[in-house]
């Protein structure tokens, strides 16, 4: 039984917003400096990586890595790879979670060494608030060149996602 839609869709929403910045970045990455691209590519790889770390310690399966990124800079491509495979399955995960187990605390080691427990729900409000967070850094990198940037608000989102709520405005 599935505990909170609000969740879903904001998972839902993660994942069509770090497609369209993966997407904004391939487009232009080239007009970027190599710092500035570095950058862009590493700051969403910690995210996928962090991403990657919490869902290993919701599901109790063995954790892919022991720091909060990688020593090598992924390529963009890899990097969405990735991305949609954490994504998916944190869209599937809160299609399908019940209270009870966003309830359920876990006892885990962060990667700098020190200690961590959170409730499921509070692992996934934290991957919804990081990952915005880095993506908004990321989109910064943009701007800074006056570069073009994603417009992916969640009201966007949702508005491309369900059609029908701008149908009702108009129909009023």
């Amino acid at each position: 039984m599935q505990a909170n839609n609000t969740l879903l869709k904001a998972f839902k929403y993660k994942a069509w917003a770090n497609a369209e910045l993966l997407s904004c970045g391939e487009q232009q990455l080239h007009l970027l400096s190599d710092d500035d691209s570095i950058f862009f590519a590493r700051i969403l790889n910690h995210t996928t990586v962090v991403d990657s770390l919490f869902i290993s310690r919701i599901s109790g399966s063995p954790e892919l890595y022991t720091n909060n990124n990688t020593p090598e800079t992924p390529s963009l491509s890899e990097l969405r790879e990735r991305m949609q495979q954490n994504d998916a399955w944190l869209v599937g995960f809160t299609e399908a979670v019940s209270q009870n187990e966003l309830g359920r605390q876990i006892c885990f080691q962060f990667t700098d060494g020190d200690q961590g427990q959170l409730s499921v729900e509070e692992i996934l409000l934290h991957l919804l608030t990081h990952g915005s967070n880095h993506r908004g850094m990321a989109a910064r990198v943009l701007a800074a060149q006056g570069l073009e940037r994603p417009k992916d608000t969640f009201t966007r989102y949702l508005h491309q996602a369900e059609p029908w709520r701008r149908d009702r405005l108009e129909n009023s």
